[in-house]
C-alpha cells in the first residue's frame, strides 16, 4: 500500500497526481465535485483547446489567476498532452493540475501557493531534500490530508510531518522529536513485538494508541498504521506511520453507549408500568367479582349495604383509566397556550374535589380575582385536581380544622403557586420516592400511585417544575413552578 503510495509521488515529480477516471460513470458525483468544489476547475477540449465549462469559483477568483491562464493557454500550442504547468504571479504561484484526462477531455484544477514554502517542517537528508517535498504539489496534497503523516528514522526520530500530524500534537515539532517518546500505547509489549515482526517480514501493522494535546489539553485517540521503509527511493530507511483521528468516533460510541442505557431504563420501567397496570385493574376486578357472587346469593338488605363497595371499586377502575389517559394524552398530544384565569381554575378544581370527598375545609385563596397566567387549562386542571385530592385524602382527622391556603406569587421569571394544607404530612424516609411511578408512600393511599408522577411529567410538557416541602404530621406545602415568557 506504501510502497504504491511513495512510488506515485516518485513517478510524479512534477506535480501531475494521475487519477484513472471514466467520466460519463457517477455523474451525480463528479458534478457535485466540480461545482461545489473550493478550487477554480474546468473542463477543456484536448483537440480544439476549447473551454468546455468552468465551475463558480472559477468564475469568481478568475482575476486572481488571469496572467497565469493567459501563460497555461499559450502552452498548450507547445504539446498534444496536458502536464501540470505553474506560474509565478506576483508572491504567488499558479498551478494548473490535470486531476483527469478522458475521451479528448481534461478537468484542470486551479491551486494557489505563497512562494517561498517555509511551513512544512522537514528535515532534509543527504541529498538536501525529503522526497515528499521534491514538488509544490507533494507538499500541499500531502499537508491536505486528513490523516497525519509522521516518516522516522529506525531510532523513530521524525524527519518529516505533515500538517495534520502537528495538529494532532498541538505544536510544533522539534529537531530529535520522537514519535514513540511522545506517545501512549496501551499495550507496549506487544506493540514492540509488532514493530519486531515488521522489522522481519515488512507490510503493515495497525495499532491504537492514545496522545496528549499540549495546545488544548485534550486527549486524542489514534488509529495508526506503521511501514517500513528499507531506504529505497531517496528516502532514509526507517518508518512511515499514518494516523486517523478516533477521538470523535470515541465520543460518539460514549453517547451510543449512554442512549443505550437510558433506553434500558425506559425498557425497565416499561415493564414496571405494564406490570403494575396489570396489578392495579386485577385487584378491583377480582374485588368486583366476589362481590357479584356475594351479590347472587344475597338477600335485599345485604345487596344495599354491598353497593358501597361496588362504588368504590369502581371509583378505583375509572380513577385508574383517567390517569392512564392522561399519561397517553399528555405524551400525545400539543399542549394548547391559552390565557387562563387561575382563580376561577382553582374554584374550579376544589367544588370537584368536595364533592367527591364530602369534607368541608376552611379554604383561603390569596389570588387575585383577574389573576391569569399563559398555559394549558386541560394540563393544569389536571395537575391541580391530583393535588386538591391529596390534601383531602391524607387531612389528619386528629386536629380540629382541616386547612388548605392557595397562594401565587410571580418573579420576572415565573409564576409560583403554593399549595399548603396542615394533613399528616409525608415521613422523610418517603419523600425520595413520592414521584416515582406507582408508589404509594402510605397505608391511608387507595390510590394508584400515579399522582404525583404524572402531575410533574405534565408540568414538564408546560415547561414548569415542582417540589414538595413537608413535616410529618404537621404540613405540607406543594410548589408549583411556571414560566412567565412561553
Amino acid at each position: 500500500m506504501i510502497q504504491n503510495f511513495l512510488r506515485n509521488l516518485k513517478e510524479n515529480q512534477k506535480g501531475y497526481i494521475s487519477v484513472s477516471c471514466e467520466m460519463g460513470n457517477g455523474f451525480e458525483t463528479f458534478a457535485d465535485f466540480f461545482e461545489n468544489g473550493h478550487d477554480p476547475m474546468f473542463i477543456i477540449d484536448l483537440h480544439s483547446h476549447q473551454f468546455l465549462n468552468v465551475n463558480h469559483q472559477f468564475v469568481q477568483k478568475r482575476c486572481e489567476f488571469e496572467k497565469g491562464l493567459a501563460g497555461f493557454e499559450a502552452s498548450l500550442k507547445e504539446s498534444d498532452t496536458i502536464n501540470s504547468v505553474h506560474f509565478k504571479q506576483d508572491d504567488i504561484t499558479i498551478l494548473f493540475n490535470p486531476i483527469f484526462q478522458n475521451e479528448g477531455k481534461a478537468l484542470i484544477q486551479i491551486l494557489r501557493f505563497n512562494q517561498p514554502v517555509n511551513s512544512y517542517n522537514s528535515i532534509s537528508n543527504s541529498n538536501g531534500h525529503h522526497l515528499f517535498e521534491e514538488s509544490i504539489t507533494n507538499k500541499e496534497l500531502l499537508n491536505r490530508l486528513p490523516s497525519g503523516i509522521v516518516h522516522t528514522n529506525r531510532d523513530f526520530e521524525a524527519l518529516w510531518t505533515n500538517e495534520k500530524f502537528r495538529l494532532l500534537y498541538g505544536r510544533e515539532i522539534e529537531q530529535k522529536f520522537n514519535f514513540i517518546d511522545s506517545i501512549y500505547v496501551k499495550n507496549i509489549s506487544q506493540f514492540w513485538g509488532l514493530i519486531e515482526k515488521l522489522k522481519e517480514e515488512g507490510g503493515e501493522f495497525k495499532f491504537s494508541f492514545v496522545i496528549h494535546n499540549v495546545k488544548d489539553s485534550s486527549e486524542v485517540f489514534i488509529n495508526a498504521t506503521a511501514f517500513l521503509v528499507e531506504g529505497q527511493d531517496n528516502m532514509e530507511a526507517g518508518y512511515i506511520f499514518i494516523l486517523e483521528d478516533k477521538t470523535e468516533n470515541m465520543h460518539f460510541s460514549e453517547e451510543i453507549t449512554k442512549q443505550n442505557l437510558a433506553l434500558n431504563q425506559i425498557n425497565h420501567e416499561l415493564d414496571k408500568f405494564l406490570y403494575s397496570v396489570s396489578h392495579n385493574i386485577r385487584g378491583p376486578v377480582a374485588s368486583l367479582e366476589g362481590l357479584l357472587k356475594v351479590i347472587e346469593i344475597s338477600d335485599v338488605q345485604t345487596v344495599n349495604e354491598l353497593k358501597h363497595h361496588l362504588r368504590l371499586n369502581l371509583r378505583l377502575l375509572n380513577g385508574f383509566v383517567s390517569d392512564i389517559s392522561n399519561v397517553a394524552t399528555n405524551i400525545h398530544t400539543h399542549v394548547n397556550f391559552e390565557e387562563v384565569n387561575l382563580r376561577d381554575l382553582m374554584e374550579q378544581m376544589l367544588m370537584f374535589v368536595d364533592d367527591i370527598f364530602e369534607i368541608n375545609p376552611t379554604v383561603k385563596i390569596d389570588i387575585a380575582e383577574d389573576y391569569s397566567i399563559k398555559t394549558d387549562a386541560d394540563r393544569l386542571g389536571i395537575i391541580i385536581k391530583g393535588l386538591m385530592k391529596n390534601c383531602f385524602q391524607y387531612q389528619d382527622s386528629s386536629k380540629d380544622k382541616f386547612e388548605i391556603h392557595i397562594k401565587v406569587t410571580q418573579n420576572e421569571d415565573f409564576h409560583l403557586i403554593e399549595i399548603i394544607d396542615n394533613g399528616i404530612g409525608i415521613a422523610d424516609k418517603v419523600k425520595p420516592k413520592i414521584f416515582d411511578m406507582f408508589y404509594r408512600g402510605t397505608e391511608l393511599s387507595n390510590g394508584n400511585g400515579m399522582g404525583l408522577y404524572n402531575s410533574r411529567e405534565i408540568l414538564k410538557k408546560l415547561g414548569g417544575t415542582m417540589n414538595i416541602e413537608s413535616k410529618e404530621r404537621e404540613w405540607t406545602k406543594v410548589k408549583i413552578y411556571l414560566p412567565i415568557n412561553i
